[in-house]
């Protein structure tokens, strides 16, 4: 049966270390990221040579936010790693997101020293001419405003290349007019009988219930793009922005069901890229993850690497709790504006480096299981953060972490339930916060990296019936 395959490859956040990556100023700035930095050009090497080395694999998809802050040279020297693949045979089809260009959020700089230095950034409206080999002048068409355009990648399947930059400030989404444009190219696929699917940089679907309460975790209005595309007949899209490895389906009032691969940072935990087999009916996606690179890991695998940057993110701030209120209520409006949280929260952050999950236990009347008993508190939940982050939850029922976390929840259900029944009013996944939470830690459907997913039929040149 005839096939056909692409890679997925997003945020890649490429930073050129000749504008500055070492230094009191870079620790600074690296110790608060999930994603490497100095790191990205080793990382993005060894896994292109990973793509180079599937000569059967010709489309690479870029769903955005390709250098670290709009840095011009970052610009300059990512695409010649994008011509090196190029020049191997390799088609490439590139969506710009708002890391790419300058805006409110970011301010191109080097890191000397103790200083952050500015360096030249990129316009928006530079971005199309920078790319143009890589996807925009061989489009089917072009939205121009948006950065937007479809293209054809074989005979019988087309992408939809959806830029959501919106306003560059408060909305991330898709215009009327760019929308008005996508029906016409998904109406023009159809007609021709060709599968369509679309992708995008912000997750068009949430890809965990708590995300829903953040806005910068998805498109402004998801809800109803995500339905009006379903009902349009996109059945699949390919995501990224959140780094994270996630698989979620919506289904609109008319029955049509859509589902958005959202796919984690190239060069941040997991430094995962996703392959994807179309044949008639389905999509088959698998991922991987980049297993080495040439750099200084202080002995660690390239695995424990990632875990240990993105881990001490989250610890230095949970640290932050007990021995420095500044620090961390800067997250959140200031020490000042936080002031009156400056107890609790320090109390809070004292017992959580020296609670064990044994201790819990003994305060709540359970009994942990000795395997995870003396695991501290603090840990596990740096590690549940992460897991989210990297997909395929692990502890699911039947697990001792399922069943510590379950009945804990249970002792605490005087307050988790009216609390629940509050936030239920709001949306009903909030209503039984046991659940709720337990979801968090487990995923039973463990799909975040191999799925096989019904999609529309194409030609019958590739042995499918035209939809």
């Amino acid at each position: 049966m005839p096939t056909f395959s692409l890679y997925i490859v997003t945020d890649t956040h490429y930073f050129a270390n000749c504008l500055g990556a070492s230094g009191p100023a870079y620790e600074r700035r690296s110790r608060t990221d999930q994603k490497c930095v100095a790191e990205t050009g080793a990382i993005i090497d060894a896994g292109f040579q990973k793509l180079l080395d599937d000569e059967e694999t010709q489309v690479i998809l870029f769903p955005g936010d390709l250098v670290y802050r709009a840095e011009k040279q970052s610009h300059l020297e990512f695409i010649e790693k994008l011509r090196r693949l190029k020049a191997a045979g390799k088609r490439l089809y590139v969506l710009t997101a708002r890391h790419d260009y300058c805006n409110d959020g970011n301010h191109p700089c080097g890191f000397v020293g103790e200083e952050e230095v500015p360096a030249e950034g990129t316009r928006r409206d530079e971005l199309r001419e920078l790319y143009a080999d890589f996807g925009f002048d061989g489009a089917l068409s072009e939205h121009r405003e948006t950065l937007s355009y479809a293209a054809r990648l074989t005979d019988g399947v087309r992408v939809l290349m959806l830029n959501c930059d919106g306003d560059s400030k408060d909305f991330k989404g898709f215009t009327d007019d760019q929308m008005a444009w996508a029906r016409a190219q998904i109406e023009d696929a159809r007609q021709n009988g060709d599968y369509i699917f679309a992708v995008t940089h912000y997750p068009l679907l949430p890809g965990c219930p708590i995300f829903k309460l953040l806005d910068d975790a998805h498109l402004t209005d998801w809800e109803t793009r995500a339905d009006e595309l379903a009902d349009l007949g996109i059945d699949l899209i390919f995501t990224g922005h959140m780094h994270m490895q996630s698989l979620t389906a919506r289904t609109s009032a008319g029955g049509n069901t859509i589902t958005d691969v959202c796919t984690g940072s190239f060069v941040g935990c997991p430094c995962a890229y996703r392959k994807v087999t179309f044949s008639p009916g389905q999509a088959h996606i698998e991922s991987f993850t980049i297993e080495d690179f040439d750099w200084d890991k202080q002995g660690k695998t390239a695995e424990e690497y990632f875990i240990w940057r993105f881990d001490r993110m989250i610890t230095d701030i949970l640290d932050a709790m007990a021995d420095d209120f500044a620090f961390f209520t800067r997250l959140f409006g200031g020490p000042e504006k936080n002031k009156k949280l400056k107890l609790p929260v320090t109390a809070a952050g004292k017992l959580l480096k020296r609670l064990k999950l044994r201790t819990v236990g003994r305060l709540f009347f359970f009994r942990v299981d000795p395997s995870i008993a003396d695991r501290l508190l603090r840990d596990v939940c740096v590690e549940f953060v992460r897991n989210v982050f990297v997909g395929n939850e692990p502890y699911v029922p039947g697990t001792p972490m399922y069943r510590a976390v379950d009945t804990l929840c249970r002792r605490l259900s005087p307050v988790l339930r009216p609390l629940g029944k509050k936030l239920g009013q709001k949306d009903p996944v909030f209503s039984d916060l046991r659940a709720f939470l337990l979801s968090l830690i487990g995923d039973e459907k463990q799909l975040d990296y191999e799925a096989t997913l019904p999609v529309g039929v194409w030609k019958e040149t590739l042995g499918g019936d035209t939809p």
